[in-house]
């Protein structure tokens, strides 16, 4: 099942119970399914993914996905090479429109591991993750 496919039918389950369970007239059922909906796409659109292809096994590759706070943005990873992955994070400047004031972050994963790391970004948000041969 696709993932826009299980977000529908999960989105579809959670209405179906919120207007089994509680004792509502039609119209604030219906403002809570749009509540709802407006609040999964809110959250899926504030996650951003790049990956990175591995070298060895050719055919698997190196996730990275992320969301921006107030301060802060969290690099979710998950390597699925057999061997470390090192990456330039390119953060730019959040609202700028014409020149992408930039600023470069670099991050090495270890074989075959997820997790998080968490990089101070006050006004800058991540904008694209690139292979390079190692961090300096």
């Amino acid at each position: 099942m696709t993932r826009k496919k299980l977000t529908s039918v999960l989105l579809g389950s959670a209405a179906a119970a919120a207007m089994l369970l509680t004792p509502a007239t039609a119209a604030s059922a219906q403002a809570g399914t749009v509540q709802v909906k407006a609040a999964a796409a809110s959250a899926q659109a504030g996650v951003e993914r790049d990956s990175v292809r591995c070298s060895k096994p050719r055919n698997r590759w190196a996730n990275y996905s992320w969301g921006e706070g107030t301060t802060t943005a969290t690099i979710y990873f998950n390597n699925h090479c057999n061997h470390k992955v090192s990456v330039k994070i390119t953060f730019v400047r959040k609202g700028s429109v014409g020149d992408k004031a930039a600023k470069y972050r670099c991050m090495t994963v270890n074989a075959n591991t997820k997790g998080k790391k968490k990089f101070y970004a006050a006004v800058y948000k991540p904008y694209s993750v690139t292979r390079v041969a190692r961090c300096s």
